[in-house]
């Protein structure tokens, strides 16, 4: 009985001194683990991330990602624009709205730098940096750029070949009136078959209870045009009313608007042609929602208010607001430019 228990105790033994060897205790890389997406068309000086693009088919994690073999798509030769470093702003602290000046925000961002088209070794994710620009990367109607990925734990190896990155031109504000791919301005064709006949896009306001002051009809958004200009290379962001006959009119006359907590911006200067504040860019910073934004924190949402006492001597509320974003640091206006002028005094 004794000798049966050592040959026994030995076998058991042996078997675990196999299983430690054995292949069942590597990682496993599943064939079937593939990336979601191939073709990636970003728009060039925005942070774009693609996340949770990589199915692991209940692989072992974690996996580490390597991007190998970039060409150019038409000709297939090697390139390194996709590596090209780039100097981009980094949160280290989280933003909430509440923060009382530039230096408080700056303070919560570093500078690194970050290659152009970046692959996250442990999600496969990628990332377009802000910072990149048709100075670095190509951009559409150029055909981009192929790669692959190698993912690899301790199990294995997979490839993937083929992937494309295709970005499309810089777009540094929204809504964005020109064709991304053309840079021309946008157009409605009624006819298809006729180019000749079309009617320029531009960005409109909403609008709410405002009277034409000729014709004492509704005002129309599509007769309030926004034009975004960009003055300067510094950090400000200005807001301009122009009429009819493109003078200014005094933003006093939008006398409820809430400038102070219009937007987030500081050192507030109002004039009787402008309405200037010092910002941080990108506006809105980050997709966050604040007393500065619209519902779900993607674009800064600014309302312009004003009351008049109309017919019947009762008093009307009226507005003008706009859904916008602004990616591009500078000195930029916001101008509201009225084919038909608004009415603001009393009956």
């Amino acid at each position: 009985m004794q000798r049966k228990t050592v040959t026994v105790l030995i076998v058991v033994l042996a078997l675990a001194a196999c299983r430690k060897w054995a292949p069942d205790d590597l990682d496993y890389l599943s064939p079937r683990a593939v990336y979601n997406q191939k073709v990636f068309s970003p728009v060039m000086g925005r942070t774009t991330l693609y996340a949770q693009i990589f199915n692991t088919d209940n692989s072992s994690t974690p996996i580490q990602f390597k991007m190998t073999n970039v060409r150019y798509k038409t000709t297939g030769e090697p390139t390194t624009d996709l590596a090209t470093p780039v100097e981009v702003l980094v949160w280290k602290q989280a933003y909430n709205g509440e923060e009382k000046s530039i230096a408080e925000i700056d303070a919560k961002r570093v500078v690194e730098t970050h290659p152009a088209w970046e692959i996250r070794p442990n999600s496969g994710e990628f990332i377009l940096w802000a910072a990149a620009d048709n100075s670095v990367l190509r951009e559409q109607p150029d055909s981009g750029y192929l790669f692959d990925v190698e993912a690899s734990n301790s199990g294995g190896k997979n490839v993937y070949t083929d992937l494309a990155v295709m970005p499309y031109r810089e777009q540094p504000y929204s809504p964005y009136e020109y064709d991304p791919v053309t840079g021309l301005q946008r157009a409605n064709y009624p006819n298809p078959s006729d180019s000749s006949v079309y009617k320029l896009i531009y960005n409109n306001p909403g609008v709410q209870n405002v009277t034409d002051d000729e014709t004492n009809l509704a005002l129309r958004n599509d007769s309030i045009r926004v034009l975004f200009r960009r003055k300067g290379d510094g950090s400000s962001l200005t807001f301009k009313f122009m009429d009819k006959d493109s003078m200014a009119i005094d933003p006093a006359k939008f006398n409820r608007t809430a400038w102070d907590t219009l937007v987030h911006g500081f050192n507030r200067v109002t004039t009787k042609t402008e309405v200037r504040y010092d910002v941080a860019y990108p506006i809105p910073l980050v997709r966050y929602r604040t007393r500065y934004t619209n519902g779900d924190g993607s674009q800064a949402y600014v309302k312009f208010i004003w009351d008049r006492i109309g017919f019947g001597n009762i008093r009307e509320t009226c507005s003008i607001d706009l859904n916008f974003s602004i990616f591009r640091k500078g000195d930029w206006e916001v101008i509201f430019f009225f084919q038909h002028n608004p009415r603001f005094r009393d009956e």
